[in-house]
């Protein structure tokens, strides 16, 4: 069975990489070929993340004409394509859970110009700590909303040009790009992102992170409608709740905070993005929030220095790894007090092995646009990535 995975992979990618120079396959940690002169390398993965969602408390919604129900999601799955030939890398990433929108995730091709990284195609702008960090390791469901599904909502891909760096212990990226992604609608304007990291501690057990980034999207009167402030504060359940919307220029700050020592982890981030409108005024909105976790069975979770972000632990025994967490997130508009979105999660992750995870999550949130609505949900995610 063994070889015939490997045989598997290698007809599968041969086309990736060139049959003439395919002579190894590997199934370690997923399905991949690799020439013996190493110029040619191909690796098949891919990822499902199949949510469950328990309603505990709708009155408030269901009050306000919105249906909050107990239901099932299918939230990614996603084949991916990567390697190298002749040098050059590139990047396929397909989602088919995006039906009507185009699969399309990462797509890219890239190289090495000195010491920089080099990628053109489709990616995500270099937007803080947890936008950056694969959905594959985020700590909770969804991502807070200092991230493209709050204050950045509309652009989480962008096309363009992407060139990054790094050293021992600190990272830098830079992004120029058009305001689209592919499977969009064509969304013009231009934009542009920024963001450095340094760790003055980074050991194997002990980490200590800061980092800024700063964006600027600049949409034209097509694209205007695609750039906005908004949230979920209910997982996929209770869909979008705006703050800002068609906005002539949108600019963002970050700074980010993260550290760990052992089994303890803390992230937390702060966003504040100014919305400017000519024809409905200026608005700003500030997003932030704070998340912390502790593994039980006394794993640490990696620190990639690359990337300038936190991975998921590899568990140490059979039982796998336990760990518990708990995360505040809040965004609220500054020219209007009455826009508010605050929620609270608590839960815990349950890592198999490498490649299986399970995510519970108690979360009660509030959105306050004059009427306080609140509502709580259980959310369950069963998680499979290779």
């Amino acid at each position: 069975m063994h070889g015939l995975l490997k045989y598997g992979a290698l007809v599968a990618l041969v086309g990736a990489s060139g049959a003439a120079y395919a002579d190894s396959a590997s199934t370690k940690g997923g399905l991949s070929i690799k020439s013996d002169d190493g110029r040619f390398e191909a690796k098949l993965g891919g990822r499902i993340h199949f949510d469950t969602y328990l309603a505990v408390d709708e009155d408030d919604i269901t009050d306000r004409g919105e249906d909050l129900t107990s239901t099932t999601d299918f939230r990614r799955t996603r084949l991916t394509l990567e390697g190298k030939a002749y040098g050059w890398k590139y990047k396929f990433e397909c989602d088919f859970t995006s039906s009507g929108k185009g699969c399309y995730r990462e797509m890219w091709l890239g190289t090495t110009l000195g010491p920089a990284n080099l990628r053109i195609g489709q990616a995500k702008p270099y937007r803080g700590m947890e936008e950056l960090t694969s959905s594959n390791e985020i700590l909770f469901m969804e991502r807070p909303f200092a991230t493209a599904s709050g204050v950045y909502s509309g652009t989480q891909y962008a096309q363009g040009l992407f060139v990054d760096g790094n050293g021992a212990n600190w990272t830098w990226g830079v992004a120029g790009y058009s305001l689209r992604s592919s499977g969009e609608p064509a969304t013009e304007g231009v934009g542009a992102a920024a963001r450095a990291t340094f760790a003055p501690v980074a050991t194997e057990t002990t980490v200590f992170h800061i980092g800024l980034s700063a964006s600027t999207d600049r949409p034209t009167d097509e694209g205007i409608e695609e750039l906005e402030a908004g949230g979920r504060p209910y997982g996929r359940i209770a869909g979008g709740t705006n703050l800002a919307v068609t906005p002539d220029e949108r600019t963002g700050l970050g700074v980010e905070l993260a550290a760990k020592a052992g089994p303890f982890y803390g992230q937390a981030e702060f966003a504040s993005v100014d919305f400017k409108n000519e024809a409905a005024g200026d608005e700003s909105v500030d997003a932030s929030y704070i998340q912390a976790s502790w593994l039980l069975t006394g794993e640490s979770k990696p620190y990639d220095p690359k990337k300038g972000v936190f991975k998921s632990p590899k568990p140490n025994g059979a039982i796998g790894a336990w760990e518990l967490k708990a995360r505040y997130d809040l965004m609220e508009g500054e020219d209007n007090p009455n826009d508010e979105i605050s929620t609270w999660i608590v839960g815990a992750n349950w890592y198999v092995n490498p490649n299986v995870r399970f995510m519970l999550e108690y979360l009660t949130g509030i959105v306050d646009q004059g009427t306080e609505v609140e509502a709580s949900v259980v959310q369950l995610r069963s998680q499979f990535n290779l």
